[in-house]
Order: C-alpha cells, then structure tokens, then sequence
C-alpha cells in the first residue's frame, strides 16, 4: 500500500516542530511534504514597552519579532508562547489556551493597564478593541505579516494522485488558502486545529474532517495518529 502523505502547511520552522514531535512508528506510514502555506516576515515596527504595563502575545511569531521583554509582564495564549516569551526576557504567564480564554480572564483578573497585544497584520478576536470596552485599556502593534504562498508543485501532485493525504490545518486563514489551492478534496483528510478553523472547509468534499480535541500541538499529535490509522488499519 502507498503511504498517505502528510502535508505540512505552515512555515517551514513549525512545520519541523510538529513533525519532530510525531512518533516514530506514525512518522514510518506517511510520506512528508511540507508545503507551507504562509511566510512569515517582519513588519519592521518598533515595539517601546515605555507606555504599556505589559504585553499580550497570542503567537510565538508575536514575541520572535517583539525584541527582549527586559521583564516586562506578557499574557500568553498557550504554553508555548510563554515559554518563548520567558526565554526573551519576559515576566511571561499563560492566559489562556485561546484569544477567547485570554480575553475572558484578562477581563476577569483586571492587570494593571495600558497593556499592547504584540502580534501579525492579520488578526481575529478584536482583541485589543474587546479588552478595551471591557475596561482594559489595550492597544495593538502589528510587528510580522503572514503572506499567502501556493501550494508547492509536489503538494499538488500527491493531492491529484489519488492516494490519500492528510493536511493538519492550524488557522482559518490557511485553511482558506488551501481550500482556495487544492482543486480536489476528495482524497484529504484534513485535521483541524479548531472549530473555527474547520468551519472554512465544512463546505468541502473532504475524506474526513478531524477536529482536534484541543487548540494544542498534543492534540494535533494525537488527531494524526487517528487519521493514520483511519487510512493505513486494513
């Protein structure tokens, strides 16, 4: 049997980061591609920390291109963001494992405030905009942009091969840039980060439509070991 192909879509960086985190004997039944679907860039803003009492990151990308923290506080979406904003220097805490957690608690908790969300040019939530109405004063600075990219000639040629492929999709933004690229879904099962990124391929005549059980790489982890042994089990 040919092996299914598991096609990476996100920048080259954290697509070898879900794949080194695939166990072994997963990694052995699927063919890799990775074919990213967004390049991340800088946008070249400054980012003086002089006004604010702190800094919310929603993205790793965020605190890459943010400069050191100096130990300023930053509220984080997830474990791993605030594990990178710590090694750059900030006084980092997780606030959430989504932008709707870490606006509910930041919210709740009332930090001390001006706070700025460090993030891309593309953004969902209105974060800065909600925790301001909520009482938060927050304003926003973009400091990386995600350009869209095609799917590279080898994605195409083994999503139009008839043999099986599974894509892990992890925001509705490249979702829809791949249902925009992939002609055919016939073939894919896509595995979805969260409802609202499978929401964009509901549409879709997909093979199947995963949803990982939490917005997090480990349940991603464990959604792709369900879809290899979906497509590969006789």
């Amino acid at each position: 049997m040919t092996r299914p192909a598991l096609i990476m879509t996100r920048p080259a960086p954290a697509s070898q980061r879900f794949i080194d985190g695939i166990r072994p004997d997963v990694q052995a039944k699927v063919a890799l591609i990775i074919s990213p679907l967004l390049k991340i860039s800088s946008t070249g803003a400054d980012v003086d920390m002089a006004p604010y009492a702190g800094a919310i990151f929603t993205s790793a990308n965020g605190v890459d291109h943010a400069g050191p923290g100096n130990g300023s506080p930053a509220y984080c979406v997830g474990s791993r963001t605030a594990e990178m904003a710590r090694k750059r220097g900030w006084d980092a805490s997780i606030s959430g494992q989504t932008a709707e957690e870490l606006i509910q608690n930041l919210a709740n908790a009332m930090p001390a405030a001006p706070l700025v969300h460090i993030g891309g040019v593309h953004q969902r939530g209105d974060i800065a905009a909600r925790l301001t109405t909520a009482g938060l004063h927050t304003n926003s600075i973009a400091v990386y942009d995600q350009q869209l990219l095609p799917l590279s000639a080898q994605a195409q040629k083994a999503l139009s091969s008839g043999t099986p492929c599974i894509v892990p999709l992890f925001s509705p933004r490249t979702a829809m840039q791949f249902a925009a690229e992939c002609a055919d879904m016939q073939n894919t099962v896509i595995i979805a980060l969260s409802n609202a990124v499978a929401l964009h391929l509901a549409g879709y005549d997909t093979k199947k439509l995963l949803i990982a059980g939490e917005p997090s790489a480990a349940a991603m982890h464990i959604a792709l070991e369900t879809a290899v042994d979906w497509i590969t089990l006789p």
